[in-house]
């Protein structure tokens, strides 16, 4: 089964051949005065393949959950590594990928991202939305 090598949230990414470019990586709280309100998020995410797993689609899911489990929004995507000419045996084929979007935050508390390939689990990514009032300049 494919592998997730790492996952994370950031404000923006954008992944094209083998690379990643990253802005403000490592989200796991995000600051509003009131909800509901909505939020922009990125999500990097790095899956492995056999050789064998390659050359066919895997598919990609992510839930955004409430703390309770209520299910808040859900992105799919497919992924279809193709092996990589020259890699040692056993070596493990990489395939970045790089989402972005807006998510609505309907109340302050605790969330996940929980990611998903081919149905199977891969990782969860909690996220808090946190009450901060707007200071206005004296």
């Amino acid at each position: 089964m494919p592998q997730l090598d790492y996952a994370f949230l950031c404000d923006f990414v954008r992944a094209e051949g083998g690379l990643a470019h990253v802005i403000g990586a490592g989200i796991d709280t995000v600051y509003a005065p009131e909800t509901p309100t909505a939020h922009n998020f990125g999500l990097l995410a790095r899956f492995t393949f056999t050789q064998g797993e390659c050359g066919r689609p895997h598919r990609i899911e992510v839930f955004f959950r409430t703390e309770d489990g209520a299910e808040i929004a859900k992105v799919e995507a497919v992924i279809t590594p193709e092996w990589g000419q020259g890699l040692p045996p056993g070596w493990p084929m990489g395939a970045s990928l790089g989402l972005n979007f807006g998510l609505p935050l309907p109340a302050f508390g605790v969330y996940a991202f929980e990611i998903m390939i081919d149905d199977g689990h891969a990782k969860s990514l909690g996220l808090r939305v946190v009450e901060r009032a707007i200071e206005l300049p004296s």
